[in-house]
C-alpha cells in the first residue's frame, strides 16, 4: 500500500472496535497499516482492541511527536486521518482511490464522508469533473461549510507533501490533541476558508502560494462520524453527552458494537445520535456472512 492511515481515539473503545471492524469488511485496507494513537483514562482498558487487530497502538505520549515520528518512518505517499466515532458504511478501495490520486496529480486530497447524498449545511460545488465513479472541486469561500472545509482528520487522505508541511506549522504545546490540530491548520496555511485579519495575513506571508485546495470524493459518502459523547473538553453548550465512556466500554466487553452492516441513507457526514445504534456483534458477524 502506498498509504498509511492514523487514528486519534481517546477513551471509545467500543467506537474504535466498530470504526475497525467496518473497514475490514467495507476496505481492502490491510490493519498492519493502521496506526492507532490512543490514550485512556478512567481505568478503560484498550487491551482487548490490541488483542483483536494488526494495527499498531501507540499509547498516546506526545501528541504531535506521536504524528510526526509516523510521518518520519513511513515510507508512503499519502496519509489518511481518522478519528473513533468515524463509522464506514459502504464499500470502497483504497487501492482504487491510490491509483486516482497517482494519476490525477493536480488533487490535493481524497474525503470519504462526502458525495452528492450530502446536502447539508449550504450548496454543493460545481464539480470540476465527473468521471469513474469520482467528483472533483475546488475549495471556495462560497460553498457549503463541508465542501470548504479541507483539512480535517475525520477521513481525507493527503498527499505527504501536504502533511510535512503543515506538521512544521504545528506546536507541540499548542497542537496537542485533535481539535486544535484540525483547526490550526486555518490559522497557518493558506486556504479559502479563513476571513479577516488572518486571512489577510495568510495572503500575504505566502504570496505564492494558491488558497484554493482541489479535492475529490465518491460519488457517494462512505462514512460518518457519530457526535454522542465528547472526548475534549470544548466550549459548546450545544453539544450533549448520549453516552459515558464507561456504559460504552463496559457495553464492547459484553459482545456489543455499533451497528454498521444495516442499511443506512445519511446527507451530512455528522449526523448526531439518530444513526447510533448498538448490537449484538453475532448480529453483525451474521449478516456479513450473507
Amino acid at each position: 500500500m502506498k498509504t498509511t492511515a492514523i487514528i486519534f481515539s481517546k477513551n471509545r473503545t467500543l467506537q474504535l472496535k466498530s470504526l475497525l471492524l467496518s473497514l475490514r469488511y467495507y476496505s481492502d485496507f490491510p490493519e498492519e497499516c493502521i496506526n492507532v494513537i490512543y490514550k485512556t483514562e478512567d481505568d478503560i482498558d484498550y487491551r482487548h482492541i490490541i488483542d483483536n487487530f494488526k494495527c499498531k497502538f501507540i499509547r498516546q505520549n506526545n501528541f504531535l511527536e506521536d504524528i510526526r515520528k509516523i510521518v518520519r518512518e513511513s515510507d508512503v505517499e499519502y496519509f489518511w486521518f481518522m478519528v473513533d466515532d468515524l463509522i464506514y458504511m459502504d464499500h470502497f478501495s483504497v487501492k482504487q482511490i491510490e491509483s486516482y490520486l497517482d494519476a490525477q496529480q493536480d488533487i490535493d486530497s481524497f474525503c470519504l464522508r462526502l458525495g452528492r447524498n450530502i446536502t447539508t449545511k449550504g450548496r454543493q460545488p460545481d464539480f470540476i469533473r465527473e468521471e469513474g465513479g469520482f467528483l472533483v472541486w475546488d475549495t471556495q469561500q462560497d460553498q457549503g461549510k463541508h465542501w470548504n472545509y479541507f483539512w480535517e482528520i475525520s477521513s481525507s487522505i493527503y498527499r505527504k507533501n501536504i502533511v510535512v508541511e503543515y506538521l512544521s506549522k504545528c506546536r507541540p504545546d499548542k497542537e496537542n490533541f485533535p481539535n486544535p490540530f484540525e483547526y490550526h491548520y486555518y490559522a497557518s496555511m493558506p486556504n479559502t476558508r479563513t476571513k479577516g485579519f488572518i486571512g489577510v495575513y495568510l495572503k500575504l506571508r505566502h504570496p505564492l502560494a494558491k488558497t484554493y485546495k482541489r479535492v475529490a470524493c465518491f460519488e457517494n459518502s462512505k462514512c460518518f462520524t457519530h457526535g454522542i459523547n465528547l472526548v475534549a473538553e470544548l466550549d459548546d453548550k450545544n453539544r450533549k453527552e448520549f453516552y459515558s465512556f464507561k456504559d460504552l466500554h463496559d457495553k464492547m466487553l459484553q459482545g456489543y458494537i455499533v451497528d454498521f452492516i444495516s442499511p443506512i441513507k445519511v446527507n451530512s457526514p455528522n449526523p448526531g445520535s439518530s444513526l447510533f445504534k448498538l448490537v449484538n456483534l453475532e448480529f453483525v458477524q451474521q449478516k456479513m456472512k450473507k
